[in-house]
């Protein structure tokens, strides 16, 4: 078993093995456009694409002659699994996944909870059961070139990995379920990638609470001879996004070092944690302290998302407008079977979430006008209920957009499928059906006045 060297940012690392040529050339980027289709939900490849170039392979390559392919599946606890595995180029994702859950000694319910995903910095891609790894990494750089907006010198450096982690699929309900310490322990491991990285944007408490949680599992009880502030100050990187405890710079000054107060509430939630658990072993209990991370993560709608890369434009007052129109705001998408949340990637704030039931939305292709960076873009339409029912217009720029539109589709088509079988319509339910579902209220604050937004009432005319 392989183990990557320790820095936040795993996934995105260089010199982990990769199965790729390099780039083609702008001339097959056509050929690319049939790689991901809209069918199956997060970047789904074309099943033509996958069959081409491999159907007659297996039959004419003698035994003696089979290609060995060497390859590593990470998880999300910084560990690897290395393979060499006989014509390793048709190996499907399926196989990976079964092999790797053999490996961890996984239950068969992790076949749910988990899939294969190609992950690097640039683009990150879930593979349905029949696609084949090798066959997708070959065409890499292609992707990139359609959904980034990454130069050509770092797509060419873009080091895709195999990494096995949450379905984005799998329903939060069914998880709250598991009780498998194992499967508990690589979803904990995920879920503080996605606080430390800043994809979570949380309460500052529950920051706190989750460092707290972190530390007795990994540092262990508190000592206060042991666990001085400094070593605190020294960890906050391993434990906290950047903004808990980096100063905010100004135009003519700079804010007080945030990162005194945050080491001192760190230790305060290490000690009172360890108080909790002051009669047992940390080891005895890591089941419930995986769970307890959970339970916090699981309160927020984000939670088990697949994130995207877009931007959205920044409201000015009108008289700035004459004078210079403000830069676009960069925001991670996040999709999950819940709903859709937009992300400040810059504030780490959320901006928006517009659950399944309160939402119409559309993808739309750029209009070419003469400029090159024109993208394509996503329009979501919410619900505000408030002295009048009037719904919000947002527009969503992201060369990701198609794959964004693939995922809320088969979200939803999912959804419907599951209120079928439980006897609810959720068509005649009406336009926005199930909007009283407040079960994230209290963990959301929609901050639409960052937003640049157009109402219209429900019938469709438009008021601003």
């Amino acid at each position: 078993m392989a183990t990557p060297p320790h820095h936040a940012d795993l996934p995105l690392e260089p010199g982990t093995h990769r199965l790729s040529a390099k780039y083609i050339g702008s001339e097959d980027q056509e050929e690319s456009k049939h790689l991901l289709e809209e069918a199956n939900g997060v970047a789904v490849m074309d099943e033509r694409f996958l069959l081409e170039g491999s159907s007659t392979t297996v039959n004419t390559i003698p035994d003696a002659e089979k290609e060995v392919v060497d390859m590593i599946v990470y998880l999300r606890d910084r560990n690897g699994i290395f393979y060499s595995i006989e014509d390793g180029h048709l190996a499907q994702a399926e196989e990976l996944l079964d092999m790797t859950m053999k490996e961890q000694g996984l239950s068969e319910v992790a076949r749910e909870v988990f899939a294969v995903w190609l992950v690097s910095e640039l683009l990150e891609i879930r593979l349905k059961k029949n696609h084949q790894p090798h066959q997708v990494v070959q065409k890499w750089d292609e992707l990139c070139v359609l959904y980034t907006d990454a130069k050509l010198s770092d797509i060419e450096k873009s080091e895709p990995v195999l990494m096995m982690q949450r379905d984005v699929f799998y329903p939060k309900y069914k998880e709250k379920t598991i009780t498998n310490e194992e499967i508990l322990c690589l979803l904990y491991h995920e879920a503080k990638f996605n606080v430390i990285e800043g994809r979570y944007p949380l309460h500052p408490e529950d920051y706190h609470t989750l460092a707290g949680i972190q530390a007795l599992i990994h540092l262990g009880k508190y000592n206060p001879r042991e666990h001085v502030q400094a070593e605190y100050r020294a960890n906050l990187i391993k434990f906290y996004p950047d903004h808990m405890f980096q100063k905010e710079k100004f135009l003519f000054f700079t804010r007080k070092d945030e990162s005194a107060k945050c080491e001192e509430q760190f230790m305060t939630a290490h000690a009172r944690l360890s108080e909790q658990y002051e009669q047992q072993d940390v080891q005895t209990v890591l089941g419930n302290l995986y769970r307890q991370y959970l339970d916090i993560c699981w309160s927020y709608p984000f939670y088990g998302s697949a994130f995207f890369k877009g931007q959205v434009e920044t409201p000015t007052r009108k008289f700035m407008k004459m004078i210079k129109s403000a830069p676009d705001t960069k925001v991670l998408v996040a999709i999950n079977t819940e709903g859709v949340s937009i992300i400040d990637k810059e504030k780490e704030t959320l901006l928006l979430h517009a659950p399944f039931d309160q939402l119409l939305w559309e993808f739309r292709e750029a209009e070419f006008d003469g400029d090159d960076d024109i993208m394509p873009s996503l329009f979501l339409q919410f619900l505000v209920e408030g002295e009048q029912e009037v719904t919000k217009l947002l527009q969503v720029y992201s060369r990701e957009a198609k794959l964004m539109n693939a995922l809320i589709n088969t979200c939803v088509m999912k959804k419907k499928l599951s209120r079928k079988e439980d006897g609810v319509d959720f068509v005649d339910a009406g336009l926005f059906p199930g909007r009283n579902d407040t079960s994230h209220a209290s963990k959301v604050c929609n901050k639409l006045d960052k937003l640049c937004l157009t109402t219209y009432t429900k019938k469709g005319e438009c008021i601003d």
